[in-house]
């Protein structure tokens, strides 16, 4: 079983995942067992943290429970709330998404989906087609604004 979002559309714009990162994008359907897999077969590597538990995630059977190990892994990661790491997984998915949207004919149809699918949060209240605008910003004003302040908060970290 997969995920909502396609994990490998959006993973380059965080080349590194925590894996309290990925801990939270499995147990929320953001991304599937399988995103993890082959996340951890790519990253795969003598010298990473955890490596044993890397490699149980990378060679784990079809019916393999994999979570065990995924907490495993994060609890040898420093802290990160789950407010910070949604928001995260936000941004790759609205970066991705806002980088293709010449692809999409339903383009505003998907940044509404997701605004409800991380339960309305305010910063992107600018880029909703049904919402007010917002300092008199017009869309991709707020596009940009928030792009810009997440990516200096997000990416590669």
């Amino acid at each position: 079983m997969s995920g909502k979002y396609g994990f490998f559309d959006f993973s380059q714009a965080k080349i590194k995942w925590d894996w309290r990162e990925l801990l939270f994008g499995v147990e929320n359907n953001i991304i599937g067992r399988n995103d993890v897999i082959n996340y951890a077969t790519h990253i795969l590597d003598e010298g990473i943290l955890g490596f044993d538990l890397v490699l149980k995630v990378a060679i784990a059977t079809e019916y393999e429970d994999i979570l065990p190990y995924i907490h495993e892994l994060s609890k040898l990661e420093n802290f990160e709330d789950n407010q910070a790491i949604e928001d995260k997984w936000r941004y790759v998915i609205l970066k991705e998404l806002h980088d293709k949207k010449s692809d999409y004919d339903n383009f505003n149809e998907k940044v509404e989906e997701i605004y409800a699918d991380f339960d309305y949060p305010e910063d992107m209240a600018g880029f909703i087609g049904y919402m007010p605008s917002i300092d008199g910003r017009n869309m991709e004003e707020s596009w940009q604004e928030y792009l810009t302040s997440s990516k200096e908060k997000y990416e590669n970290k």
